[in-house]
């Protein structure tokens, strides 16, 4: 198995239990928080990993080549295409504080000082790893996604639902983080994400130049999904909406994995000022 394999199971194995109480009242895929050695390292492997800096194949080319695929990706459908919960804004907060805290303590663990980065609601990204004399060296966003966007296909010409489903909400939250990226945090800053679909597992990195060439090189959006209950509260006006509807999909197999990012930070907290 792979160094950022390796890691994804410490991970998984470290707040696994937390994580699974947590989410007791949550609809869960059967093999959400789960990471099987045999069938998902293959998936890493052949379908990110060997596609690295290339040009990524259908989904339905893998079937001959990663025993159950097929399988795997008919029962995905089946249950990723029903309809789920409607979106309620204050838990989607608090189902991502979760994932920010387990994933930043398994970080400490791994001797890294991690300490909240938007502890005053300004738009800063979720976290912050500093050195040991306490000086910031890189800021961390966060994302941890289950759900492949199964008809990304249908909505973006030429990407398909492993590759191409991690999205990033657009618009007034991203345009003001990005403001504070570009020109008040003068180190890097890491978009992370936690990929838990039923086929590709593990942590993966994309730094913040790259995410916004990304958004400037689509125009700014790709998706705009269907509003749904939940995406608005009620004001004395009438109704405000609170979600954000415009996405973009950021490309997977341009991702670091999670060795490289830690080894990224490694070298960040050891680097010495001049």
């Amino acid at each position: 198995m792979r160094t950022s394999e390796i890691l994804y199971l410490e991970l998984l194995s470290s707040s696994y239990t937390h994580l699974k109480k947590f989410l007791d009242k949550f609809p869960l895929y059967e093999t959400q928080l789960t990471y099987d050695k045999e069938f998902n390292s293959d998936c890493f492997t052949k379908m990110y990993e060997s596609q690295r800096g290339s040009a990524h194949k259908r989904r339905q080319e893998f079937w001959p080549i990663i025993p159950q695929l097929k399988q795997v990706c008919g029962k995905c459908w089946k249950f990723y295409l029903n309809p789920r919960n409607n979106s309620i804004k204050h838990l989607d907060i608090k189902f991502g504080k979760e994932f920010e805290r387990v994933f930043s303590d398994f970080l400490h663990n791994k001797g890294f000082r991690c300490e909240k980065g938007d502890a005053e609601g300004k738009n800063y990204p979720d976290l912050v790893i500093l050195n040991e004399a306490g000086k910031k060296v890189c800021y961390l966003e966060l994302k941890y996604l289950a759900a492949p966007f199964l008809m990304v296909h249908k909505h973006v010409v030429g990407r398909e639902c492993y590759e191409g489903s991690t999205t990033l909400d657009v618009g007034r939250k991203i345009e003001a983080q990005r403001k504070i990226v570009e020109e008040v945090i003068h180190i890097p800053v890491f978009y992370v994400y936690w990929i838990d679909y039923p086929c590709i597992k593990g942590v993966f990195y994309m730094e913040s130049k790259d995410v916004y060439q990304y958004i400037d090189s689509v125009q700014g959006v790709q998706f705009t999904r269907r509003d749904r209950r939940g995406d608005y509260v009620k004001t004395l006006g009438g109704k405000q909406k609170i979600s954000q509807l415009d996405k973009v999909y950021l490309p997977l197999l341009r991702m670091g994995d999670f060795s490289e990012l830690l080894n990224r930070m490694t070298i960040l907290v050891g680097e010495q000022p001049g």
